[in-house]
């Protein structure tokens, strides 16, 4: 089988489903090709090493990795990013549209406009199609602030329905999402949940040892946040719950960049929480050491409809480290880790409810390791590369046996 895999986001930057998975594509004996851009995210700068062309082919334990240009983009500029999103969507379309023809094309990041040139390339080219649904559009784009009947909402709406109604597989991370594209009209035996997982699974489990887990009674608790700091994370009322702690009980480390940084940091300074400290950007070979240091994980984002659907995958990177977590997202996250037992929950954007779940979780150390065990149990069983690449290679098959 020849795959087309096509996503503005791949390695060096943290990709889900990045070249871990195709790697295991070609030990599967398929033949596979990726186009992609050059590496920015999340600085908004090309990763050294790199400099940005008009196309730069790399081959990768047998992958062939296709760079092109795109106009990069890391501003809250709505008409900016749009530009980063479109560019690279035009560049891939022009090379996929004369490159060898592939048997299947995985539409993966991001899923509004690579969908439109995987549906240009089936009508063009008879090429089936996957679609891989990571952030609901324009459901996505409203829940950061885009005005909610406005013309732009009403056309990404509609051209995401063409990709549903054009795609032979529409694959979702979450049950949540799969009842929201059924709302919408799409046939359920297209939807296929597939979990994520985390791409640094076999790094962890060099790092993690959460049977030896230790509490230190006499530290403050160790919070650790590692991720975007922007509007959808909308990490201020984490901030002010922990803030109203005291440093010898309770002391949070933020990892990572983003829009809101600046101003968070300027806020913390302005107000003066002295258990708070922006750690900045993390590498992702180095983010998994400084997790296996901390007592706690904190996944949170705005209270909206929309992340009560979703799985963030802090969810699942805070589950294979084997760590309490303390999540703060509603609706299905939320039911996860309380299912599992793994941390204690708290509604989002809610400084009461996120300072009460600090509260239990400072006053009852002695739950933090099973509560450890537990995610790392439940990430194996359900999140877990082994658990998940068999359904994506079945799925696969299934599109491209239907395409004779």
């Amino acid at each position: 089988m020849r795959i087309l895999f096509v996503s503005q986001l791949f390695d060096p930057e943290y990709s889900i489903k990045g070249l871990s998975l195709m790697r295991h594509w070609v030990e599967q004996g398929h033949e596979v090709e990726v186009v992609t851009t050059f590496p920015n995210y999340p600085t908004g700068r090309v990763f050294p090493g790199y400099k940005r062309m008009f196309k730069q082919v790399e081959e990768i334990d047998g992958v062939r990795v296709v760079r092109l240009w795109s106009h990069i983009s890391h501003s809250k500029s709505k008409i900016s990013r749009a530009a980063s999103y479109l560019s690279f969507t035009f560049m891939a379309f022009m090379y996929a549209l004369f490159a060898k023809k592939p048997d299947v094309l995985y539409a993966y990041h991001p899923q509004s406009t690579t969908g439109l040139l995987a549906v240009a390339l089936k009508k063009l080219r008879g090429v089936p199609f996957v679609t891989d649904v990571q952030d609901l559009w324009p459901d996505a784009l409203i829940a950061t602030g885009l005005k909610r009947r406005g013309f732009a909402i009403r056309l990404i709406d509609n051209l995401c329905r063409v990709v549903y109604a054009q795609a032979a597989k529409v694959v979702v991370l979450s049950e949540g999402f799969k009842k929201a594209l059924m709302d919408r009209g799409v046939p359920e035996g297209k939807i296929n949940v597939i979990y994520n997982w985390c791409p640094e699974e076999a790094r962890i489990a060099e790092i993690v040892v959460s049977s030896s887990y230790y509490i230190n009674e006499n530290k403050p608790a160790k919070l650790v946040y590692a991720g975007n700091i922007g509007a959808a994370q909308a990490l201020k009322a984490l901030i002010d719950a922990v803030g109203s702690f005291p440093p010898t009980t309770l002391v949070f480390d933020v990892y990572g960049n983003g829009v809101e940084k600046a101003e968070l940091e300027s806020y913390v300074y302005k107000v003066g929480y002295d258990n708070i400290v922006f750690k900045g950007y993390v590498p992702s070979s180095e983010i998994f050491s400084v997790l296996a240091d901390a007592d706690i994980l904190a996944v949170h984002l705005r209270d909206e409809h929309l992340f009560k659907i979703t799985i963030p995958s802090k969810t699942q990177s805070s589950m294979a480290v084997g760590k309490p977590i303390l999540m703060a997202v509603g609706g299905e996250a939320n039911e996860i880790v309380e299912r599992s037992e793994s941390g204690i929950t708290a509604e989002p954007s809610s400084v009461l409810a996120i300072k009460a779940a600090l509260s239990k979780f400072v006053n009852d150390k002695s739950r933090w390791k099973m509560m450890g065990k537990n995610s790392r149990q439940f990430y194996d069983n359900n999140f877990s590369t082994v658990a998940n690449y068999q359904k994506l290679d079945t799925l696969l098959m299934e599109v491209v046996d239907a395409n004779p």
